[in-house]
C-alpha cells in the first residue's frame, strides 16, 4: 500500500511531528523531507489511519506487519470503461498480479492484452474491482486507503467484474515486501 504520501514543506527536526488539516485534524505523521542538502520544498508523512493500526499493534506486544495484495491498478470510469466494455461507474483496472501474492492465490486477474484508450496504454482483460469491503470504489487512492486499515492476515472484501459477472472475492492479505504493487 502507499506507505507514504507528499505533505507540505516540512522543517528539519519536525520528524515525528502531526500534520494537521484545515480543521486542526490530525491526518498524518510527518516522517522526513527531501532535498540533498536540507529542505525543498517536499516532505513525507504516514497517513493516520497507518498509524493508528502501527499504535494498536504496539500497544498489544505484537509487531507490525504492513499487509500486501499484490496487485498495480488504475482506475478507470465513464467514456474510457466503456471503451474497453466495462461498466461506466468503473473501478479499479487490475493490470498486473503479482506472481505469489496474497491477489493470486485468490484468483484475481490482471490484464492479458495491450490497447489505446485515448492517449493511454492500457493492460486489459483484468477483473475490474468496484467495490472494497462494500463500499463503491470513486478513486485511484480508495484501494491504499483500505489496505492504510489493514495489516498482514486480514481479509479484505473486495466485488470485482471478470467477462460481465461481478464476484466477491475474499482476500487474505499476506505481508509486504519492498516492491511499490499495493
Amino acid at each position: 500500500s502507499v506507505e507514504y504520501r507528499v505533505s507540505i514543506s516540512a522543517n528539519p527536526g519536525n520528524s515525528g511531528g502531526p500534520l494537521l488539516d484545515s480543521h486542526g485534524m490530525v491526518v498524518a505523521i510527518n516522517t522526513a523531507i527531501y532535498g540533498p542538502s536540507g529542505n525543498i520544498g517536499i516532505g513525507f508523512a504516514m497517513p493516520i489511519n497507518r498509524a493508528k493500526v502501527m499504535l494498536s499493534d504496539f500497544q498489544t506486544g505484537r509487531t507490525y506487519q504492513p499487509p500486501s495484495l499484490g496487485v498495480r491498478t488504475v482506475y478507470i470510469a465513464g467514456q474510457y470503461a466503456e471503451a474497453i466494455d466495462l461498466p461506466s461507474e468503473g473501478g479499479l483496472l487490475v493490470l498486473e498480479v503479482v506472481p505469489g501474492s496474497a491477489a493470486e492465490d485468490a484468483g484475481l486477474r490482471g490484464g492479458n492484452h495491450t490497447v489505446i484508450v485515448g492517449n493511454y496504454e492500457l493492460n486489459v482483460g483484468g477483473d475490474l474491482i468496484t467495490a472494497i469491503d462494500g463500499k463503491a470504489v470513486q478513486r485511484q487512492d480508495d484501494l491504499s486507503r483500505a489496505m492504510s486499515r489493514k495489516r498482514a492476515g486480514d481479509i479484505l472484501s473486495l466485488t470485482a467484474i471478470r467477462g460481465g459477472r461481478s464476484r466477491v472475492v475474499k482476500v487474505t492479505l499476506g505481508v509486504a515486501t519492498s516492491d511499490r504493487a499495493l
